[in-house]
């Protein structure tokens, strides 16, 4: 017998990732801040970046995504161990549209090509590639979704992130409810290694689409 699957998104007791981004908006306009960037690790087709960009345009000036537009990389030695836990999370899985494809979706729905980039690749590969000082550049960032579901992408994302970072960012991550919510594998062992280290802290703000919680990021 085949198991329903019920999207928790469409039901009023989860807080969806768009009404999220609402209060969000209140946020920084009760906070006084100048325009910033939005980054994305973990685009798929888009649609987070396009709800992102209804509700946070105005405080937003670049839309900056991070995908391989390939699915999932091979899994490492820790995610591996986990699969029992996230079954359907293999090498290729989680796949959407080429970076072609999501680029012309989300320029045709609205935002400005000017306004948008994404960067193809998988992250051990294009994050070192990238010049962080560039995207400083382009103001602080406001919001960083990371959507990149395993424990090794998710280690390389905090990692990138950690000098982009800025007084009052918004920390949203998807995927930390996942692998039963165990503390020990996935993003949210990733995340809890990340903040040992790292020169921030976060304060928990809440769960949002059921697998999710979001923090503020400030300093130590």
């Amino acid at each position: 017998m085949s198991i329903p699957y019920y999207e928790p998104t469409q039901h009023g007791d989860v807080l969806s990732r768009l009404n999220l981004f609402r209060f969000i908006r209140e946020h920084l306009y009760h906070s006084g801040v100048s325009k910033g960037t939005y980054l994305e690790f973990g685009v798929f087709n888009g649609d987070s970046m396009w709800d992102a960009h209804t509700t946070l345009r105005g405080f937003i000036s670049h839309y900056i995504g991070f995908d391989s537009f390939e699915g999932l990389p091979p899994l490492s030695p820790e995610d591996a161990a986990a699969t029992k836990m996230m079954p359907n999370w293999n090498e290729g899985t989680v796949r959407g549209g080429s970076r072609q494809q999501v680029w012309n979706h989300l320029v045709t729905k609205g935002i400005p090509k000017e306004q948008l980039s994404l960067h193809e690749g998988f992250y051990e590969d294009s994050l070192p590639k990238i010049e962080r000082q560039k995207l400083t550049e382009l103001g602080p960032c406001h919001v960083c979704l990371v959507d990149c579901d395993l424990y090794s992408s998710s280690k390389l994302v905090f990692d990138f992130i950690e000098p982009l970072l800025t007084e009052g960012t918004w920390l949203l991550l998807d995927d930390y409810f996942c692998y039963r919510g165990s503390p020990k594998h996935g993003q949210r062992r990733a995340f809890n290694e990340w903040l040992k280290t790292s020169r921030w802290d976060v304060t928990e703000w809440g769960g949002f689409r059921g697998w999710g919680k979001a923090f503020l990021v400030h300093e130590k």
